[in-house]
């Protein structure tokens, strides 16, 4: 969910702010939503880009797939690329933030929201080695996603390295032969299980294991190895841009996509996004797509947009019961709720990334002066 603090930049955190956006729409409106929807314009809810705003997450992925395959094509072609340090920097940009995330999320100090204590040691366990994709992520739900991008901070450096030693035409058939990898596996567990039904079985078999999940990060990596070497004119950068985000709008837009997944959300959908997450990003490193994606306020956005992942599902049950004594439930309640959520995961987000994220931000040297406080309060919390 974070960049590189080198060579930002702003156009890609204009869509980065979008994307936390998004995510954070699609977890606010969910308690407000029924079978009648929530803000009906003749057959059309109004409601329905918002909880669609899961696709977040894979303009996230798409994201997170072009910041690191760039970071380490600059590091090899600056003859500076050291695994080793590498690993520490995304151990330091990640970890600490998470974990100060996680231990709070465990400790009962957030009103109104609960974790359940059964085998409440075992499951902290497998969260801090990142295997929540593949087991119950149900400390805070979004946290999934953390387990899909760690597995691919991991494979990055050999994915780059193995490209740059594939010549011409090899490199791009073996990047788009990954890329369709989990597509393909989306589509054997299909034929295998057609009778998986519903959002939380779909979510377990197709949403959230990496291996069916990260053509979003590999469509990234190919950005970056194109934005290395060819130049796109003005114009084709935003043809590109525009490509790649009407699609996306239109099915935002549509139909709620994961209510009752079928066939095309199992297996189409990931790579339609992947592909037009992409195009997106060639346009906007290419100077193309709108101006206000550059805008000052969204560069704001996109700086607390790692802390607003992590905290924002933790405020909603205090700002939905808020909301639901001050206006009742349905839309007058969800009005209401908007500006607490947006107002309290802000709030959170800014505590956790001044205390925790960001004096990690430049590989821990400016970490020292909180080492020692977290050190003595971890053990209490």
């Amino acid at each position: 969910m974070t960049a590189p603090a080198d060579r930002r930049i702003p156009a890609l955190d204009g869509l980065r702010a979008l994307a936390i956006l998004l995510v954070m729409a699609r977890h606010g409106v969910r308690p407000f939503w029924s079978a009648e929807g929530l803000m009906p314009l003749g057959p059309w809810d109004a409601a329905i880009p918002l909880l669609n705003g899961w696709i977040g997450v894979d303009l996230f992925f798409g994201l997170s797939g072009f910041l690191i395959a760039r970071h380490i094509l600059d590091r090899i072609e600056g003859g500076g690329f050291r695994p080793g340090d590498y690993l520490k920097r995304r151990a330091l940009r990640i970890g600490p933030a998470y974990v100060g995330a996680l231990l709070v999320a465990v400790s009962g100090i957030v009103p109104f929201y609960g974790v359940a204590q059964d085998q409440l040691s075992l499951r902290v366990i497998y969260h801090l080695l990142f295997l929540q994709d593949y087991l119950p992520s149900d400390i805070v739900v979004a946290f999934w996603s953390l387990g899909v991008e760690e597995k691919f901070y991991l494979l990055a450096p050999v994915l780059v390295l193995t490209a740059l030693r594939l010549d011409g035409g090899w490199r791009w058939t073996a990047l788009a032969a990954l890329a369709a990898m989990p597509g393909l596996m989306r589509l054997t567990t299909h034929l295998a299980s057609p009778g998986i039904a519903g959002y939380e079985a779909y979510f377990e078999t197709f949403r959230s294991p990496f291996h069916m999940t990260f053509d979003g990060m590999v469509a990234g990596t190919i950005c970056a190895f194109i934005a290395r070497k060819d130049a796109v004119s003005r114009p084709l950068a935003h043809g590109l841009f525009w490509l790649g985000a009407l699609p996306i709008l239109g099915l935002v837009a549509a139909t709620p996509l994961l209510e009752a997944p079928g066939p095309f959300a199992k297996i189409l959908l990931p790579a339609l996004l992947a592909a037009g997450t992409g195009a997106m990003i060639l346009g906007l490193v290419s100077s193309g797509g709108p101006a206000f994606f550059r805008a000052a306020i969204f560069t704001q956005v996109a700086r607390l947009s790692y802390s607003l992942y992590l905290v924002h599902m933790m405020t909603i049950p205090l700002a939905y019961l808020t909301a639901e004594r001050l206006a009742g439930p349905g839309l007058a309640g969800f009005l209401v709720f908007l500006p607490i959520y947006g107002t309290l995961s802000a709030g959170a987000a800014a505590l956790l990334h001044g205390l925790v994220e960001r004096p990690f931000l430049s590989g821990g040297a400016q970490a020292r002066w909180i080492s020692r406080p977290l050190a003595t309060i971890k053990p209490t919390v």
